[in-house]
């Protein structure tokens, strides 16, 4: 019975948590989630396997190194619901394509990181 009580009363305190959070001053609708599909050639920067710039962008960031890989990322980010997935490169903007996906296409890396920034 002390179980029973306990259990109960920790769902109580986990649900008057989770209401206030829910109203509380300045909890808004969330921030758009982003999603940055490139391809992984177009990520160097020279000799370094990955571009520093990638790693300060404000989006879920994934390489494909294959069309395979590109088109189950684009999929991915498109059932999970993301608001935006930025697409950068052959392989990532075909596979955007034929998905249907309605992504923004950008020619490069630059031109990516900017349209994450919008």
């Amino acid at each position: 019975m002390t179980a029973l009580v306990t259990t109960l009363a920790s769902f109580a305190a986990a649900g008057a948590l989770a209401a206030a959070g829910a109203l509380a001053p300045g909890a808004g609708p969330p921030a758009p989630r982003t999603a940055l599909v490139v391809d992984a050639p177009v990520a160097r920067d020279g000799r370094a396997l990955l571009d520093p710039r990638l790693r300060a962008v404000r989006a879920d960031v994934r390489l494909p190194r294959s069309a395979g890989e590109a088109r189950a990322d684009v999929r991915y980010f498109a059932a999970q619901g993301y608001d935006r997935v930025v697409v950068a490169g052959p392989r990532s903007t075909v596979a955007a394509h034929e998905a249907g996906v309605a992504a923004v296409r950008t020619p490069g890396l630059g031109s990516a990181l900017a349209a994450v920034r919008r």
